[in-house]
């Protein structure tokens, strides 16, 4: 019977993981911001990502690239006395010599926001005619399959174009966004294959429109869902780009910025091209290498105002320019990254999930542990193979960490648990008595000790006032209450068995709310003593900073009560505007929640640590000696509200956090109970920093009517 219902229990605990971990995809999957595993899940992508782009075969032969570095400002500097930013001449000069050479497409990665002023030095004089530079660049667009670059920026919960001016748009063949769309940890995986703009429409990443050139595909009618873009060309082409739910795409990326298949030349050789070209004297052939190529001109260089570096699921750090022939590389080859879908994630959950399951029942510990690691490299095989060669992305971290393994650590666990039986039993009876770190030093060693050691420890006692005042007068109504109202003694008996339950629900509340307190600094829980805590630090975990913990503790322990109060001020508010109506009906009234203080004393010094008790009955870790006495003796002197603490925690706190020392005040020496001579002790003043504090008014008791 026992061993069926563990099998139960096992399945149970395994259907849980399993339900948990598909909540979790689910949330994430709607709600992208609370992925906590993305980015574990996007390195595992990034690896993808360069395993696959070392064995890509698929790229387009068709790509160039034009670079502006260092060594060209430094040339143009020199040769012509050109500074960054250049004149748009130059520029101009090179579109006309790519022009010239049968280009497809010419992508400025490079923004052309205003126009400069004109310049002599700038000045193009050709056949004897004179233009400024921005007009010489103005003619060299206008018979160019040049595509300009649009930036922008989000103004009001809008994205806004900073489109070039438009004297250079109204002139080129096409604009492109070329923004970069990060992820949270700044790498760039993906980018948004349009941007809308309230004046200028619909405006194309940069990579999608040289594509577009070469296909020919229709920009200005696309068929636009939640989950793609479909993209039509002649003679029946087509090209759908898969969406993600944030309407990007995944960049296919095959290529680095200086990869061997990328046509690459420098500005100024195409300038010199331009040069010989339009030299009547000239001979000399020029060679026509960028016929039909789709040309990217953009910035490998170092300075601030040309440098433009990030990292891509490729690269740590390179030129971002590389995005563009990689989405154009992409559309161009209909090779496109898909993510996963929702159902089929579920699926390889829910199935890692059953075998791991499965395995971890069947097997014993290691051979089920050593299957789990082989089915773990498996699927991460199987997820390599299918995203090199279909390019579909599916989930690794969360199939083999949230459902294989949590799923075979649940199930050894739960194994481990049932199969220690006299052990556990005795963590759990000790579990119920004694703090987590208590239970830990007791079953660090096979035979249980009751020898007791000597500690500098601090005792903390915290007493709840007004819980006897209010027993009584609760009592005292009650009785008022049965002889008024007549009932019988089987009402009666229910009556105050009822009221009972409340009383005894009220102090817990507030004894609750210490005992969290104590726990959130590392104390140590002792006992209830009626409506008392008694709690001490230093022990079974020895560290310095005993006493600053425990007043730390009892300062927040006053304010939490505080809280409570203010929290049951204002059902107390609700409770006298719901009475009268209640009382119309014939409803019992409610009666006001009453409103309790704390009185705490705190002190420091040596005491006698152990367990008390014998092996033949419950066991009890606490302290005894004359510093507990004298700490629950400065918990009578503290009276309502109030933190009392003895001369030797003081120094302690003086050490340790002397601006908290610094707010105690002095008090006259308290002749206390069991002492001789007078105590030199301190309030901790807990209000301080405190502005919206307001005494909470007291609340006088009512009778707790029968139901």
């Amino acid at each position: 019977m026992l061993q069926k219902l563990q099998k139960h229990v096992q399945w149970v605990v395994a259907g849980g993981v399993l339900i948990l971990v598909c909540l979790i995809e689910v949330l994430t999957t709607y709600f992208p911001s609370v992925n906590f595993l993305d980015r574990f899940e996007s390195i595992t992508y990034d690896w993808r990502v360069q395993y696959a782009a070392r064995r890509a075969h698929d790229v387009s032969t068709n790509l160039g690239a034009i670079f502006i570095d260092d060594d060209t400002i430094k040339l143009l500097n020199e040769k012509l006395q050109f500074n960054y930013p250049l004149p748009r001449q130059v520029y101009g000069k090179v579109i006309r010599e790519l022009t010239a050479q049968g280009a497809k497409g010419i992508g400025f990665d490079i923004l052309f926001a205003e126009l400069h002023a004109p310049s002599p030095n700038t000045d193009v004089i050709e056949n004897g005619h004179t233009n400024t530079s921005d007009q010489f660049f103005v003619e060299q667009l206008r018979h160019s399959p040049a595509i300009l670059a649009v930036m922008g920026q989000t103004s009001s919960n809008q994205w806004e174009a900073l489109p070039p001016a438009d004297l250079f748009r109204t002139n080129a063949s096409n604009i492109g966004h070329i923004i970069s769309e990060a992820d949270k940890d700044n790498v760039l995986r993906r980018t948004l294959p349009f941007r809308m703009d309230p004046h200028l429409g619909r405006i194309w990443h940069m990579g999608i429109v040289l594509a577009a050139k070469q296909l020919q595909l229709d920009l200005d009618h696309p068929i636009i869902t939640d989950n793609s873009i479909t993209l039509n060309g002649p003679n029946g082409l087509v090209r759908t780009i898969p969406l993600d739910r944030s309407g990007a795409f995944l960049v296919n990326w095959v290529m680095e910025w200086n990869d061997s298949r990328l046509l690459k030349a420098s500005l100024e050789d195409l300038m010199d091209f331009d040069t010989q070209r339009n030299d009547p004297n000239n001979k000399e052939p020029i060679p026509e290498k960028w016929k039909d190529k789709l040309v990217i001109i953009g910035s490998i260089g170092s300075g601030n105002n040309i440098s433009d570096i990030g990292a891509t699921a490729m690269s740590e750090r390179t030129y971002l320019v590389c995005k563009h022939w990689n989405v154009a590389n992409s559309i161009i080859t209909n090779k496109f990254i898909s993510i996963s879908p929702l159902w089929l994630n579920l699926s390889i959950l829910i199935s890692m999930g059953l075998i791991a399951a499965f395995l971890s029942l069947k097997l014993r510990a290691l051979a089920g542990f050593v299957s789990i690691v082989i089915l773990l490299v498996a699927y991460c095989f199987v997820a390599w193979q299918v995203f090199v060669s279909s390019r579909l992305s599916l989930p690794i971290i969360l199939p083999l960490f949230g459902s294989l393994l949590t799923t075979h650590v649940c199930m050894v666990t739960y194994r481990v648990i049932f199969e220690q039986n006299e052990r556990r039993r005795v963590k759990a009876v000790f579990s119920k008595i004694v703090s987590p770190n208590v239970v830990s030093e007791l079953l660090g060693s096979e035979k249980l000790s009751l020898g007791g050691t000597r500690r500098e420890i601090t005792c903390y006692f915290a007493d709840v006032r007004g819980f006897t005042e209010m027993t009584d007068q609760i009592q005292a109504r009650a009785e008022e209450y049965v002889k008024a109202k007549g009932l019988s003694a089987g009402d009666s008996e229910k009556f105050f068995e009822l009221t009972a339950r409340e009383t005894l629900e009220t102090v817990n509340l507030y004894l609750a709310t210490i005992a969290d307190t104590i726990k959130k600094y590392d104390g140590t829980l002792d006992k209830y003593i009626g409506d008392c805590v008694m709690a001490f630090w230093g022990a079974p975990i020895n560290f310095p900073q005993h006493a600053l913990s425990c007043v730390r503790s009892a300062i927040e322990a006053q304010r939490e009560i505080y809280r409570l109060n203010l929290r049951r001020i204002e059902e107390n508010k609700i409770r006298e505007r719901e009475n009268p109506a209640r009382a119309v009906k014939g409803e019992r009234e409610l009666p006001m929640l009453p409103i309790l203080s704390l009185g705490s004393g705190i002190n420091t010094g040596s005491a006698t640590v152990g367990l008390m008790g014998s092996d033949a009955h419950i066991f009890n870790y606490t302290v005894f000696g004359r510093e507990i006495n004298l700490a629950s003796r400065l918990e009578g002197v503290s009276g309502r509200g109030r933190i009392i603490i003895s001369e030797s925690t003081y120094q302690h706190l003086l050490r340790d956090d002397k601006p908290l020392a610094a707010t105690c005040v002095q008090l006259p020496p308290e002749k206390v109970k069991g002492f001789r001579n007078p105590i030199p002790i301190y309030e901790v003043p807990w209000k301080l920093g405190m502005a919206d504090y307001v005494e909470p008014p007291a609340v006088e008791v009512a009778p707790l009517a029968a139901h």
